[in-house]
């Protein structure tokens, strides 16, 4: 033990011994004695002197063996510095340090050892240095593709649970509400089906229930809206259908909801608000009077469905009763919809499509000239005539359109370039689904480019293997009204609590887009006046509002001929846009006119 005069503190002194000093083990001993040495309290170092007192450190000496090899580092490398603090009471504040030398690897071993520390380094050979090289790269590689896999998983975790919040709240309604989800009607186990009203305030629907709680689903309107709001019984169809998810709920007072539920008695359904008007439809449906056919009519600028109208009909109040007699009449379509299902040869009102391919074909149109002599022969016995060949002389484009001029057309169809009419066709939706939420049949098209040229020109006229909806008729009448923007059609404003309390939903028009250009609607926007002006439409002129359409005699094989109209008014500033057909008509496209112009004078006077 020494003292530290200049501290005042006793210090231990510490005496070193190398293993070489240590002295060799006697090998000649016996077995007994070496097994006695292994055993008990014999001490390993007993061969080394008798320690006095002061403690020593075991340093031993590796250099002599040959595992590691010699690498000369520089003095400056990273030092690691750990501070020990002595608590005893004799050392006080008194740190003790110990520096730590981290030597870093290198490969070269420099032949000055100048400035550098010696250092140890396992040998390797540079075919183990480059496999460790391989290991490490292959290493960082799988961690590489591990963190991309769980990026991505955590990416589409992520996405997964932003789709069940955007489908839980915007979108799962609307699949409920599918018309092949038939578990949607055990609703009515605890909802009374809700009502439906019309745009101006009527009820279409309701549920009446009686004292003992039997629920009768009853129709005010009759026969007038059989197909628009349908029935939701037997043979549930219309609105009753596309709304059944919405009418068996009750988003009315939860308290009051509450408390129903616990007496046992049913909620109340909401209720919805259509864009049917009650008044327009009665006159529709009147003046179409004892005629099968159809009429419908849309509000061009939103595409609202202001009439829906098929003939024959069927009173939805007894069709529960009648479902039997109607199904097994192979005749009997008082179950169709021809509005949105019947499929009709168009006649005349398709040179509407065929007036739009010739102003797309980037022939002169303005320039056109033809002379009618009542018909156009299209090679040996093929001829094309008009009306009770009716001779209309020289004629331009505009002319052609207005007097429906079949041999002018049956012309301009065979100067149209090879699939430029089935193109323009498609274009406004024939052989697809049209832009609409409502239920409906696809429109037909059909013209090959090695068709004989009788087979095109009457194509061009409406005849042929063309066939259309209503629906899409009216469509297409409302883009050419909207200055070629179609706006999607639709049949619900919104939907609401019982007695009108709170708006729960509501529908907003929505466009499809430019199916026209507006040069195009403009120009047949024209042709279509014209029509009327001193066409074949004159009879819609006259009654303090402009008039555009297109009328149209489509004839049909084993029946009468179909007359048709399409149009819209006011000319200026179209409010509706209409379609109607009437079936096996007699007397050409005149019976159309009559109802075409009833729905006009009836929408504008309101």
């Amino acid at each position: 033990m020494k003292k530290d005069e200049k501290n005042g503190l006793t210090r231990k002194t510490v005496r070193k011994i190398n293993i070489d000093d240590v002295p060799k083990p006697d090998t000649s001993k016996s077995a007994d004695e070496s097994r006695k040495a292994s055993m008990g309290d014999t001490k390993i170092f007993r061969d080394l002197p008798v320690n006095d007192g002061e403690e020593f450190e075991f340093h031993p000496d590796f250099d002599t063996m040959d595992f590691f090899e010699d690498a000369l580092e520089p003095v400056d490398t990273i030092e690691k510095t750990t501070e020990k603090q002595n608590s005893g009471p004799e050392l006080g504040d008194v740190r003790r340090k110990k520096k730590i030398t981290v030597p870093e690897e290198t490969d070269e071993i420099p032949e000055k050892t100048g400035g550098r520390r010696r250092v140890k380094k396992l040998r390797m050979t540079p075919e183990e240095l480059e496999e460790r090289k391989e290991v490490r790269k292959k290493r960082r590689s799988q961690n590489r593709e591990i963190l991309t896999i769980t990026y991505v998983f955590a990416g589409l975790f992520v996405l997964m649970i932003g789709y069940f919040v955007y489908f839980n709240a915007f979108v799962s309604k609307d699949v409920i509400n599918s018309a092949y989800n038939v578990r949607v009607n055990s609703f009515a186990d605890t909802v009374v089906r809700g009502d439906i009203i019309s745009s101006d305030g009527t009820v279409l629907a309701e549920t009446l229930v009686d004292e003992v709680g039997n629920e009768t689903r009853y129709y005010p309107m009759g026969r007038i809206f059989a197909h628009a709001v349908g029935t939701s019984e037997i043979n549930q169809s219309g609105i009753e259908l596309a709304q059944n998810f919405f009418m068996l709920q009750s988003n009315g007072n939860p308290i009051l909801n509450a408390l129903q539920d616990i007496r046992g008695e049913k909620n109340q359904g909401d209720q919805i608000m259509t864009t049917l008007n009650a008044g327009l439809q009665e006159a529709a449906y009147n003046a179409l009077g004892g005629n099968d056919g159809a009429v419908i009519a849309l509000e061009p600028a939103t595409g609202r469905v202001l009439a829906m109208v098929s003939k024959p009909d069927y009173d939805p109040n007894t069709l529960i009763y009648d479902y039997e007699g109607i199904v097994g009449d192979e005749d009997n379509d008082s179950l169709l919809n021809k509005t949105t299902f019947g499929l009709f040869v168009p006649g005349s009102i398709f040179k509407t499509l065929t007036s739009l391919a010739y102003i797309r074909s980037g022939l002169n149109y303005n320039n056109y000239s033809y002379v009618c002599e009542g018909q156009i022969n299209l090679g040996g016995d093929d001829y094309i005539t008009c009306f009770d060949q009716t001779v209309h002389g020289e004629e331009n484009f505009q002319d052609s359109f207005a007097n429906s001029c079949n041999a002018s057309f049956g012309n301009i169809g065979l100067k149209l370039k090879n699939n430029l009419l089935k193109d323009t066709c498609e274009s406004l939706f024939f052989n697809k689904e049209l832009p609409t939420d409502i239920m409906h049949t696809k429109s037909l098209f059909s013209l090959a480019s090695d068709d004989t040229d009788w087979q095109i020109a009457a194509t061009a006229i409406g005849q042929g293997h063309t066939q259309v909806t209503p629906l899409h008729m009216a469509m297409i009448a409302s883009a050419i009204a909207n200055g070629g923007n179609l706006m999607e059609p639709y049949m619900v404003d919104g939907i609401e609590t019982a007695g009108g309390g709170r708006r729960v939903k509501k529908y907003l028009p929505e466009s499809f887009g430019q199916v026209l250009s507006t040069e195009e609607a403009t120009i047949l926007g024209q042709l279509m006046e014209s029509v009327v002006d001193y066409g074949t439409a004159t009879s819609l002129s006259g009654y303090g509002y402009s008039v555009a359409g297109k009328t149209g005699t489509a004839e049909v094989s084993g029946r009468g001929d179909n007359s048709w109209f399409i149009g819209y008014a006011p000319a200026e500033q179209p409010q509706i846009a209409i379609c109607v057909l009437v079936e096996n008509d007699e007397g050409y496209y005149e019976s159309a006119l009559p109802v075409a112009n009833t729905v006009f004078q009836t929408y504008l006077a309101q």
